[in-house]
C-alpha cells in the first residue's frame, strides 16, 4: 500500500512524502480475512476417532507424562474418566506428535 491509499484515514496533516503521524482504524470490510486454522486447512483432517488413539496409544501415554500425568498412577485412575478423556483429546489441539500422526494429508 502506498501513502495515498492510506491518505483517506490519515489524521492531521502529512509530511512531505505523504504520510501522517497517526491513522483512523481501518474499516473492518478493507481489512483481508483472517487464514485458516491448521484444522480447517482443506488438505489436512485430523482422525480424532477412538480407534486412532487407541491404534496410537504409546503416543497417548507419552504424550501425556511428558505433561506430568502418568494415567496407570493409582490417583490418576481414580479420577473421573471426562477429565482424563479431556487431557487426552486435549493433545490432538496443539503440535504433538500424536496429532503428527494423526494428521492424514
Amino acid at each position: 500500500m502506498t501513502a495515498e491509499d492510506w491518505a483517506p484515514y490519515g489524521i492531521g496533516v502529512p509530511d512531505a512524502e505523504g504520510w501522517y503521524r497517526d491513522y483512523k482504524p481501518v474499516p473492518a470490510e478493507l481489512k483481508p480475512d483472517a487464514p485458516a486454522a491448521p484444522s480447517e486447512h482443506p488438505t489436512m483432517d485430523i482422525d480424532g476417532s477412538t480407534l486412532a488413539l487407541v491404534t496410537h496409544w504409546r503416543l497417548v501415554v507419552a504424550e501425556l507424562v511428558e505433561r506430568g500425568i502418568d494415567l496407570y498412577d493409582p490417583a490418576v485412575l481414580a479420577r473421573p474418566w471426562p477429565g482424563v478423556r479431556a487431557a487426552i483429546y486435549s493433545l490432538l489441539d496443539s503440535p504433538t506428535r500424536l496429532r503428527a500422526a494423526l494428521t492424514r494429508r
